[in-house]
């Protein structure tokens, strides 16, 4: 039985891992283009190549994490040697030491801080199935380590930008980076491995074609792919909707962003509850369809408070998203143990963000294509209609075409 507090302490890495990396997705295109001047078309091309080499990264890591034996484990050795590396590349990033090629130094410290999350996190994640085996239990810490993410996510998305703006953008990642340190090393006290699920694993080889044969996982990873790219998408065009579209002060821009994640923290034990009585495919399948209607609103919000207020209404299947996620893939990796015999947490998460980090090339792709083809001036306080238009339908009308392949690969999935 595993005590409150060592749940508490698991739960509590995920704010670190969402403060940092959600602040890195807000801010740092924006950061660079907006006040270092780097172009904002190259900074984007140059991303797509960062996110294919990355995805490569995601298996090979995952590969090592199932194959590692320490006298302390499979996957703690990991996290114990690559949180303090992914804090201070996240201070790099906003305390540049160069003053000059700005966009060489973006892709080389961007390039190290990718490598450490990926590390970390991977083997964060890879410890969830086998510590808590039973469906109950993988509930509610999913929505306790949703409720620390969120908090984390309030604070990474909603106030990067303002805090850059108001206290330097050097204060901002100092700050940032030391509460993420700390809070992934607290998280090591509430992780532990299983000492039965150390066995030898199977060759790469064998690992990734018994990986990708897994038509659960197949339709899984390509319907998580598209959610996390409307959310990532989300997240990144954010900053340039409330500058230009609807302009928000630092204080209304908080709010907005704030807004999405306090609805999540009490919608997350909701969707944790919906996923027990019902499934956790029920509840995705309705999480997805309303994230679609709801994002239409950017397409006619018009004021401040209704961007607040269609922010807000967001966090309702955000919450579902962060919750079910991670939920569906235990159960993957659990009908997958079975059929193989072997657990391969660390070869699934590895193939999963091998998947969405392609995704995260193809938001570059289609910020490349926004900056190239909407005539963006960063130097221009007022964007013509066009680029006003196309933020409008980048934030609110492409989500809605993309979840609908969504929800019919949530469907296939279902089938088996």
């Amino acid at each position: 039985m595993v005590s409150s507090a060592k749940k508490l302490a698991y739960g509590f890495g995920q704010m670190g891992i969402n403060l940092l990396w959600q602040a890195f997705n807000t801010v740092a295109i924006f950061y660079y283009v907006t006040v270092l001047h780097v172009s904002g078309t190259s900074l984007s091309i140059g991303m797509i190549f960062f996110g294919v080499m990355s995805a490569f990264f995601n298996v090979f890591a995952g590969y090592l994490s199932d194959r590692t034996k320490t006298c302390f484990g499979r996957r703690i050795p990991y996290i114990l040697f690559g949180s303090l590396p992914f804090a201070l590349l996240f201070l790099l990033l906003f305390h540049p030491i160069v003053s000059r090629d700005y966009l060489f130094y973006y892709f080389v410290v961007s390039i190290l801080f990718d490598l450490a999350f990926t590390v970390t996190v991977l083997n964060v994640g890879a410890l969830f199935p086998e510590m808590y085996p039973m469906k109950s239990d993988r509930s509610y810490v999913s929505a306790l380590q949703q409720i620390f993410g969120i908090l984390g996510m309030i604070v990474g998305v909603a106030f990067a930008k303002s805090m850059g703006q108001v206290l330097g953008w050097g204060v901002m990642g100092t700050l940032f980076a030391s509460i993420g340190a700390i809070s992934l090393y607290v998280s090591l006290y509430g992780s532990f491995e299983n000492s039965k699920y150390r066995e030898t694993s199977l060759q790469f080889k064998e690992a990734l074609v018994k990986t990708l044969k897994n038509r659960r996982f197949v339709f899984y990873v390509s319907a998580s792919l598209v959610i996390q790219l409307i959310t990532t998408m989300f997240v990144s065009l954010s900053s340039f909707y409330t500058k230009y579209v609807v302009v928000l002060s630092a204080f209304q821009n908080a709010m907005f962003l704030g807004a999405v994640f306090i609805v999540a923290i009490p919608m997350s034990f909701v969707w944790a509850k919906v996923s027990i009585q019902k499934t956790a495919i029920h509840a995705m399948l309705l999480a997805t369809s309303l994230y679609g209607v709801i994002a239409l609103l950017f397409l006619v919000d018009d004021s401040p408070t209704m961007v607040i207020a269609t922010g807000a209404l967001l966090g309702i299947p955000v919450a579902g998203f962060l919750v079910l996620l991670n939920v569906l893939l235990a159960e993957i990796i659990d009908d997958d143990s079975i059929f193989t015999g072997k657990r391969r947490e660390g070869m699934y998460l590895g193939m999963n963000g091998f998947i969405i980090r392609l995704g995260v090339s193809l938001q570059y792709a289609i910020m490349a294509v926004f900056f190239a083809v909407s005539h963006f001036d960063p130097n221009r306080v007022h964007q013509s209609m066009a680029v006003l238009v196309d933020l409008r339908i980048l934030i609110g009308g492409l989500p809605l075409l993309l979840l609908l392949g969504a929800i019919l690969l949530l469907n296939k999935f279902k089938e088996y």
